[in-house]
């Protein structure tokens, strides 16, 4: 990429062009000086000719808008974003604290080799600042963690730089942005659906580590069934070992469910055991929507209708009852025969019977239902179509119990379920329809959440 300014060009009548930082995909950063108070900044530049889609400034002002709203000292302090008119072309700039100290990536090239005492103290702080960032309202997600974007000072502490990635969840999960950023090698499996979320950071300092500890890339590394194969190349202790694959794993539901579970683990403070879960993988094709954060689980499981195999077997009791039904009447009405009152009263049961049979079908399949549970609350919805509503809220800590309860019937020989969640006394059923393996699922993660999240 050609550089926009040379060493002593001042830009808009205040910066002082020094030396260029470094180059990427949105932008050139200069070492400059403010010349109003002779205190040297990080000037990242981008020029309007020189974009090749317009997706590029939009990444380039959201960075400047969420640094103007970071606050910590280990994150370089945000000075001031402006714009400047020249003749052919507009020039976008960011002004920051320039972050004192040499990249973790120059750090390696220059020969340092860093122990597993130093390389945990590093993955400490880093962690400390994601703890932050992904505390905000909303969570900002950096994106882009790899060993340039580090600076270590003389006296241990370092800076996280280069939020050009950068995106808010607000952003990334409300509006489905789909931009591939990041940089290879260094990019959880997600990113390059165009997806990020919490745990995706956590991916990047993972690799970030890698290298500090392999003195190589991790693409560079093998892999062995999508997974980084590290071990033989590192002699780091079994723990931190066990720790770093967590953080590496390519599927989301496999790495640390936060950055503060990850942060106990290496400080000590849990068993890196609590956190490999045994509950069941999200099923393929399943229709239910799950939302997870820490303080917060949101389940929608809209109508089955008679989309599985269990909705399509009991679709036919209704189906067959009130079949023989309207059989019994057809062959009364062509045998143009009376009906006694018993013969009445009995059709009538029959008919009642029916209906009620009917009605319980399409409870359990076109009912929509919504489970919403927070650090203290628990809240259960059903929607009948536009009309009926059925709602029931209770405390959180009135859940006594969240299992899969057979209902005396086998398809294929298996046991036929159903979901069942136990509010002290009260017992609340949901899911009939579901597949044994999307209720599996379900159950295994509103049993997780219960005992990992912040109660």
């Amino acid at each position: 990429m050609e550089l926009l300014h040379q060493p002593g060009q001042i830009i808009a009548e205040r910066y002082r062009i020094i030396n260029t930082l470094g180059q990427g995909g949105i932008g050139i950063t200069y070492q400059a000086e403010d010349i109003q108070n002779h205190q040297q900044v990080a000037l990242k530049a981008l020029a309007l000719r020189r974009m090749t889609e317009w997706k590029v400034l939009e990444l380039f002002e959201r960075e400047a808008k969420i640094l103007a709203q970071l606050n910590h000292p280990a994150i370089p302090q945000y000075i001031d974003y402006f714009q400047v008119d020249a003749e052919s072309d507009r020039g976008f700039y960011i002004a920051q604290q320039l972050a004192p100290g040499k990249s973790l990536a120059f750090l390696v090239e220059n020969g340092w080799k860093p122990h597993e005492i130093e390389v945990k103290r590093l993955a400490i702080q880093i962690l400390e600042i994601l703890v932050y960032l992904h505390n905000l309202t909303p969570p900002v997600i950096h994106r882009d963690i790899k060993p340039q974007n580090v600076i270590l000072q003389e006296n241990g502490q370092i800076f996280l730089v280069d939020f050009g990635a950068v995106q808010d969840t607000y952003q990334n999960t409300v509006t489905g942005g789909s931009t591939v950023v990041g940089t290879y090698g260094y990019m959880a499996p997600e990113q390059f659906r165009g997806q990020a979320v919490l745990s995706t950071d956590l991916y990047g300092l993972g690799t970030t580590l890698l290298f500090l500890l392999t003195q190589k890339s991790p693409a560079d590394l093998p892999q062995r069934k999508l997974k980084t194969d590290f071990r033989p190349h590192v002699s780091i202790s079994q723990d931190f070992a066990d720790w770093l694959e967590k953080m590496l794993e390519p599927i989301i539901e496999d790495r640390f469910p936060s950055v503060n579970a990850a942060l106990s683990v290496l400080r000590g403070e849990q068993a890196i055991n609590n956190f490999f879960s045994q509950k069941p993988r999200r099923p393929k094709n399943t229709i239910i929507s799950l939302t997870e954060t820490e303080q917060n689980l949101v389940i929608e499981i809209p109508p089955v209708w008679l989309a599985t195999p269990h909705s399509k077997l009991f679709a036919l009791i209704p189906i067959t009852w009130n079949g023989f039904l309207l059989l019994l009447l057809w062959i009364i009405s062509a045998s143009n025969s009376s009906l006694s009152f018993s013969g009445i009263l009995f059709l009538s049961v029959f008919a009642i019977i029916g209906i009620w049979i009917i009605c319980i079908f399409l409870f359990s399949a076109a009912f929509r239902t919504q489970i919403e549970i927070n650090h203290q609350h628990f809240q259960l919805k059903r929607w009948f179509l536009l009309g009926y509503h059925q709602q029931m809220q209770a405390n959180r800590s009135d859940i006594t119990e969240i299992k899969r309860n057979p209902i005396g019937l086998k398809m294929n020989k298996q046991p036929i379920t159903v979901c069942l969640l136990r509010i002290k006394l009260h017992k609340h059923r949901f899911g009939t329809f579901l597949m044994e393996s999307e209720k599996e699922w379900l159950i295994g993660e509103i049993s997780n959440f219960l005992a990992h999240s912040v109660g």
